[in-house]
């Protein structure tokens, strides 16, 4: 029992002289850990930033002598801050030491840059970020230094004075442009208003103005935004606290002309190959027009290739040399590339994809007519309920003018589905039969009737002589004999004209002779004959006119 007594006096003993050993060794350090005494890896820790005159002078990431990246901080700046107090500024400079560069002013050490303070992801190094901070911290002595220069206090504030003045002066030189810009633009729009106006519609003017006076305000209010940019960071550099914000508008402005600078040298081959490929592309266009041209005015000849198809020839081939020329361009083009371009490109096309379904219908009935030449611009055609002259076969509409001088728009697509009558007749001949019927009974002789309509035929301007007109029975039926009589027309565009007029003889050539035209219809033999006697034909209130 005394054995573990004894035992037990041993170990408490044992265990305080521990507790009074630790309590009495110094305090382990921050950063410092008990196992090896391994510093904490920088991903632990908070990265510190030094600033003087409010101008960045190094960043710190990693313990130093059991000292935080802030504790680090703290002490250099007491140290710079007590430099500065005793007035001894002293050139900065860099040395190589054990831990790594030393930052020295004169034999004062400021603080230490170590390798694990480098930012390895921007490609920094020991030697580099020493640099920068020399050249800062030197920048930021002079700074205080010239804050406490009175005589420089006084220049500066006299320089931000007179930059001020001038921005004012910019700003007043700016407004008045704006205003004078606009009346002189107004002025000029009033005198040439005539020359402007597009068929008397005047109503654009009031638009083009508009987007003069919306254009000349956003230039004016970019040159006054930049001024501004100008005059701030001019400003903030003439004062040393302010001057790091300066410089940093100054960098910005640079990196910002710089990148557009070197943007556009980079895009300047992409667009000299598309300028190449335009050039050439309307080259060809130029080519193909003129000799396009010569076929459709007969002087060039080529099998298969008419005259009224050489310009939908020639527009086909053109547009395909544009899509192909196009394609050329466009990886060229800059841009082309990025997820945007291609994103508006898919865009595009799948509106064109949606909304050409009716568009290419009515282009490909267009170039169904044209090369099918069932028609073409002169031709005098009947189309369903229309007839008239066409005036332009286009590649989605026909505009044919009618007799009443109405210019009618009927789409291709329903001339290609509906029956066409060109009454311009053939190539050769240029002429077509115009033909009209009329009923007689059979109680008149029908060779008398083949002689009165042969004779209205001849009476008629607008047929031709040769080859003669002649007459058809083209019915038997069960009251009445139907005779039509056929004569070559002149001018098919006359037909109306000319149809009207031969109604006119065919009535004083039967009324002449006695004859009793039975059109519409002939039921019975009247007690009397139905015709009217030549001592009749002017009957007022007709009158002569021959």
């Amino acid at each position: 029992m005394k054995r573990w007594k004894i035992i037990l006096l041993v170990a408490v003993t044992v265990s305080l002289s521990a507790a009074v050993a630790l309590s009495a060794a110094p305090p382990v350090p921050p950063g410092i850990t008990a196992r090896h005494g391994a510093t904490d890896s920088p991903e632990d820790v908070a990265p510190g930033t030094l600033t003087i005159q409010n101008r960045p002078i190094a960043t710190f990431r990693s313990h130093l002598l059991g000292y935080t990246p802030q504790q680090r901080v703290e002490r250099a700046t007491a140290r710079i801050q007590a430099l500065i107090d005793e007035g001894a500024l002293a050139a900065v400079y860099g040395k190589q030491i054990k831990e790594g560069m030393a930052i020295m002013a004169g034999d004062l050490l400021l603080f230490v840059i170590t390798p694990t303070d480098l930012n390895i992801l921007t490609g920094d190094t020991l030697e580099t970020v020493t640099g920068r901070a020399v050249q800062s911290l030197t920048l930021a002595l002079q700074g205080v230094q010239q804050e406490r220069s009175v005589g420089y206090l006084l220049k500066a504030s006299g320089l931000a004075a007179l930059a001020t003045a001038i921005f004012v002066l910019a700003l007043w030189t700016l407004s008045r442009l704006n205003r004078g810009l606009t009346i002189r633009f107004e002025r000029a729009v009033d005198s040439r208003a005539t020359k402007l106006a597009i068929a008397g519609f005047t109503a654009h003017i009031e638009w083009l103005l508009f987007s003069i006076r919306w254009l000349l305000r956003v230039t004016l209010w970019a040159l006054g935004i930049f001024i501004s940019y100008l005059w701030l960071a001019f400003s903030l550099e003439c004062f040393p606290y302010t001057r790091p914000w300066g410089e940093a508008l100054g960098s910005y402005l640079i990196t910002a002309v710089k990148a557009v600078a070197l943007g556009a040298l980079e895009i300047i081959p992409g667009l000299t190959v598309v300028a190449i490929i335009f050039a050439l592309t309307r080259f060809l266009n130029r080519v193909i027009r003129v000799f396009f041209d010569a076929v459709a005015a007969g002087r060039v000849k080529l099998p298969r290739v008419y005259a009224e198809t050489a310009q939908p020839t020639r527009r086909i081939i053109v547009a395909v040399l544009w899509l192909f020329a196009v394609v050329m361009m466009y990886p060229y083009l800059p841009g082309s590339e990025s997820n945007a371009f291609k994103g508006v490109s898919v865009f595009i096309g799948l509106l064109l994809s949606i909304g050409s379904a009716g568009v290419v219908n009515q282009a490909v009935s267009g170039l169904m007519l044209m090369y099918s030449r069932a028609l073409k611009a002169g031709d005098y055609v009947q189309i369903g309920d229309t007839e008239g002259t066409v005036v332009s076969l286009g590649m989605f509409a026909t505009k044919i003018r009618t007799i009443k001088n109405e210019e009618v728009s009927i789409p291709n697509a329903v001339i290609v589905g509906t029956t066409t009558k060109n009454l311009t007749g053939p190539e050769q001949s240029k002429s077509v039969i115009l033909h009209t019927a009329v009923t007689i009974g059979y109680s008149t002789p029908w060779r008398q009737v083949h002689a009165l309509l042969l004779t209205a035929a001849d009476r008629t301007p607008g047929l031709h002589k040769e080859p003669k007109p002649f007459v058809l029975q083209t019915a038997l039926s069960d009251f009445y004999v139907e005779y039509q009589v056929n004569a070559y027309i002149v001018a098919p565009e006359q037909r109306i004209p000319v149809l009207d007029k031969l109604h006119q003889n065919i009535q004083d050539a039967f009324n002449e002779h006695g004859v009793q035209i039975m059109s519409p219809h002939y039921w019975w033999d009247p007690d009397q004959k139905v015709w009217v006697p030549k001592e009749k034909w002017f009957e007022a209130p007709a009158q002569r006119t021959e």
